[in-house]
């Protein structure tokens, strides 16, 4: 249950606010990123705002001012040009600052919002994240307000999860560790991120023409020309994941090919994979498809 403690209006509305209250179908509760309300406000000093037990998420982007988010008794000082993203379901509150601020919100949910959320704070080091490009999540929140407020068709759910999509792309290349090292290093004249982002490229398109065979960490730290520790770390900030995980999905792209196109038996697509154990091929195709491999060969053959 929610509980309330802003000073409302005759209409419920704080003042200084504007608000749209969006009710998304039953499909779109299930299955798409959908939105609960919308809006903005500038509250006065001394505005403080509590909520707990919300089946939501609340994205929260500070247009002036400066304020706090308290999630799990841990208080979060936001201001212009800061975006947060809180999980709801536990308790949080909201409070203006010493310079009242002005910010605009959004509340939605959807069925993968958790691990999104999970992800983004760990890469942020927090909730709240340091926006490259103000205007771009205005535009996104303008976006989403008429989109919202359109005409009630089948199409509108689809709009509305498009946009919020949008902002959660947003978010996570906000996150990015680096990121901001990185744009101060390009705004000094500094090659260093330039040279970093070339090397993790180099050794992207090497795994992928690569996979066929045996790949050692070494090989790879070999071709970025860095220590194998920096490789994973700076891997695994820019692509979300580190480079074993990433060979892997490219045995496993390159194994779909095979299956769907060529006519080797199943354990030949392992070896050509660079995956020589039958019994392991089979394990790794299914953890990262879903289904063993003869069933995809199955499967895609007679939809050919």
């Amino acid at each position: 249950m929610a509980e309330q403690s802003e000073k409302t209006d005759c209409n419920g509305a704080v003042r200084g606010s504007r608000r749209l209250l969006h009710t998304s179908s039953a499909f779109a509760r299930r299955s798409l990123l959908h939105l609960q309300e919308i809006g903005e406000m500038s509250p006065p000093a001394r505005f403080e705002s509590r909520r707990d037990g919300l089946a939501s998420f609340l994205f929260l982007s500070v247009e002036e001012g400066e304020g706090s988010i308290t999630v799990g008794g841990v208080r979060h000082r936001l201001s212009a040009g800061d975006a947060a993203l809180v999980d709801c379901r536990a308790s949080y509150s909201h409070e203006t600052g010493d310079v009242p601020w002005r910010f605009r919100w959004i509340h939605f949910d959807g069925p993968w919002l958790s691990e999104f959320a999970e992800t983004l704070h760990r890469r942020a080091d927090g909730v709240s994240v340091r926006v490259s490009s103000p205007a771009a999540y205005r535009r996104l929140w303008e976006e989403i307000w008429e989109a919202a407020a359109g005409v009630d068709t089948p199409p509108r759910d689809y709009r509305v999860n498009d946009r919020l999509c949008a902002l959660c792309t947003l978010l996570a290349r906000d996150a990015e560790p680096d990121r901001a090292a990185g744009d101060q290093a390009q705004s000094s004249g500094s090659a260093t991120a330039d040279r970093r982002e070339a090397r993790l490229a180099k050794v992207r398109m090497w795994i992928e023409k690569n996979c066929g065979r045996q790949i050692r960490l070494d090989d790879l730290a070999r071709v970025a020309g860095v220590n194998k520790f920096t490789l994973v770390r700076e891997y695994r900030a820019r692509y979300g994941m580190p480079p074993n995980r990433a060979i892997a999905a490219a045995r496993v792209d390159l194994a779909k090919r095979l299956l769907r196109f060529g006519d080797e038996s199943v354990e030949t697509v392992g070896e050509l994979c660079g995956v020589p154990d039958p019994n392991y091929f089979a394990r790794l195709f299914k953890r990262i498809e879903g289904i063993p491999p003869s069933e995809f060969r199955r499967r895609w053959r007679e939809r050919s």
